[in-house]
């Protein structure tokens, strides 16, 4: 047999992208990171596209002229397709302190409730006349992109420095795991998941920075009603919590908390079941914590009762 033919070459050359991105239609720009986001998961990016993250970070703070939430939100998918396909991509984005501008201007977008109407968003490269959050194009919201961005440097070999000093990128996870859209609080499980799963000097940040009630709470809010949520905070809080007695005490203590890890024992998600019944069952093992526990089910019990007769 002969050997199966190359991969086609990346319809992108890196000047090409690098050119349309730089100039000064915002349309343009948004179309070619979007493009790019897309064709990263289709066919093998170039490693020359280490060059492109100048270009992405400038996208990411660049404001006026056309250039905002359309253009952000496109940059921010890219910037997440080149990191997850091209080595080297995270050490170059981190030396430009992407972390702390991703955060920014996440924020930013967040606390800008003008609405994207119908001119708004042709004078930004099209999309629906979407508000906040709404995502554009299928790119997803610059929070979510964000979200995932810091999600693959949990996992790359220079994010993860990173992440354990930047306490601003921690706080803006642990805030968004019970975040009202589903998409984001599950980005944010999802990046706390990772930088816990690299080790237990990483599972202590995640505790120290108050990861354990973030988690708590995406699966009080979101445990019963999304598995993908439900499924990431139920890892984190494994991985967080199954060995620490302090990490248990501050897991129950979280309003809902114990009720849904008694229902997620019941999930017809098997993992899920099982991981819940496995951390029940470590918290079970902890005398200190049985009257907690009893505590936090008749709390819960008091705030259903006064729920249903408000």
């Amino acid at each position: 047999m002969g050997l199966p033919p190359p991969p086609p070459p990346f319809p992108i050359p890196v000047d090409r992208f690098v050119e349309e991105c730089d100039g000064d239609d915002p349309a343009q720009a948004a179309q070619c990171c979007a493009a790019f986001a897309t064709l990263a998961t289709q066919v093998p990016v170039p490693r020359d596209f280490r060059g492109a993250t100048r270009t992405l970070m400038e996208l990411v703070e660049r404001t006026g002229d056309g250039f905002g939430r359309v253009t952000k939100e496109s940059a921010t998918a890219a910037m997440a397709a080149l990191l997850a396909t091209v080595p080297g991509a995270d050490k170059n984005l981190v030396n430009r302190g992407v972390v702390d501008k991703l955060v920014a201007a996440s924020i930013a977008d967040e606390e800008d409730e003008t609405p994207r109407g119908p001119a708004a968003a042709d004078q930004e490269g099209g999309g629906s006349p979407e508000t906040k959050r709404g995502g554009v194009n299928g790119m997803g919201s610059l929070t979510l992109n964000s979200l995932e961005c810091i999600r693959i440097l949990a996992a790359s070999e220079h994010g993860v420095p990173e992440l354990m000093r930047n306490d601003g990128a921690m706080a803006f996870a642990t805030k968004r795991c019970d975040d009202g859209d589903p998409r984001i609080a599950e980005g944010a499980c999802d990046f706390l998941c990772a930088l816990a799963s690299r080790g237990e000097a990483q599972r202590t940040r995640v505790r120290e920075r108050g990861g354990v009630t973030a988690l708590a709470k995406g699966l009080a809010r979101h445990g019963k009603g999304n598995t993908h949520v439900g499924f990431r905070a139920l890892l984190g809080l494994a991985m967080t919590c199954a060995q620490d007695g302090e990490a248990q005490a501050e897991l129950v203590n979280v309003p809902g908390v114990v009720q849904a890890l008694l229902a997620t024992q019941r999930s017809d998600d098997a993992a899920m079941a099982g991981i819940a019944r496995d951390l029940w069952g470590s918290i079970g093992n902890n005398p200190e914590l049985k009257k907690v526990v009893m505590e936090a089910l008749r709390a819960d019990v008091e705030r259903a009762k006064a729920a249903e007769s408000a």
